[in-house]
């Protein structure tokens, strides 16, 4: 290139706007927000998420990690949170199940719920999902919810489980303790398969021309499916088992992260809210109405 066109290109170049020279760098990933979700699933807490996810969206947010670590909690609540998670898009929502001292380690019932409505879920090694069948509290302690609302958090988890790309079997057997779950291998290739999906698989396999072996049951009749984090991911239900949170945001790319705790307000809320005074309050009013 002789020295004419170099001195014109160098011209044209200095000419360009610098947003031009700018918009041909990769642009930095945007901010990871990670919110807790520990102790009790209740109203309180549905009122913090919908806060940090509106901060996350406002700041443009990347991702959004959810730490889960709860026993469960009010069904209400959590299908509020898991209506709450599916508005966040395009924002990217992931469910992790920390190992910490201080935690339980487990996304049990409502929180196996809300983990099934992110797009993607992270076990730490040591820790578990399932167990989502819903029960209420009575005279006698805790009891098994009647059918209707069985039928109802069966149907929802399972949509869940197709939306965010889950085997929906695996959300069935977390619910309901009529479902059994078994492994399959479909041309050696690990699957699951409820009871009643087993049959449509074995036919479709037959017209496609595939084997069908059955391998273990992984929850016979009777029992509520609890998964392990390496079992999780064994069935694609977890993508991969994480150490810690540092290693998740490392591994999903993340720019800033910022960690949300709950503030004056919230906890305000929560005291209100929960069970304790909710209770003080009924017996108040009783005490009020039989004077």
């Amino acid at each position: 290139m002789n020295r004419h066109c170099r001195t014109i290109l160098f011209l044209l170049a200095a000419l360009l706007p610098a947003g031009e020279v700018r918009a041909q760098e990769p642009a930095a990933p945007g901010p990871t927000y990670v919110i807790p979700i520990e102790g009790e699933i209740d109203r309180a807490l549905m009122v913090f998420l919908r806060r940090g996810i509106e901060e996350a969206k406002k700041a443009g947010a990347q991702s959004i990690v959810f730490a889960i670590d709860t026993f469960g909690g009010r069904v209400d609540s959590a299908l509020q949170i898991t209506t709450l998670i599916g508005a966040a898009d395009p924002i990217q929502t992931v469910a992790y199940v920390p190992s910490s001292p201080a935690g339980t380690g487990v996304s049990w019932s409502a929180g196996a719920l809300i983990s099934f409505s992110c797009d993607r879920i992270y076990m730490a090694p040591g820790t578990s999902m399932g167990a989502a069948a819903p029960v209420y509290q009575s005279a006698e302690g805790l009891t098994a919810a009647p059918e209707k609302t069985v039928s109802a958090l069966r149907a929802q988890m399972a949509a869940l489980a197709e939306k965010n790309g889950y085997p929906p079997g695996v959300a069935l057997a977390m619910v309901d303790l009529d479902v059994e779950l078994q492994e399959i291998y479909l041309d050696g290739k690990l699957a699951v398969a409820t009871d009643s999906e087993l049959p449509e698989v074995e036919r479709r396999a037959a017209q496609e021309g595939k084997d069908v072996e059955k391998g273990r049951v992984i929850s016979p009749k009777g029992k509520l499916l609890t998964l392990t984090a390496g079992e999780a991911e064994r069935y694609g239900v977890s993508t991969r088992t994480v150490a810690s949170l540092e290693e998740l945001t490392t591994l999903l790319g993340a720019g800033e992260v910022h960690q949300l705790s709950s503030n004056l307000a919230d906890r305000i809320v929560s005291v209100l809210t929960g069970s304790v005074v909710t209770g003080l309050l009924v017996l108040i009013g009783l005490v009020a109405l039989y004077l």
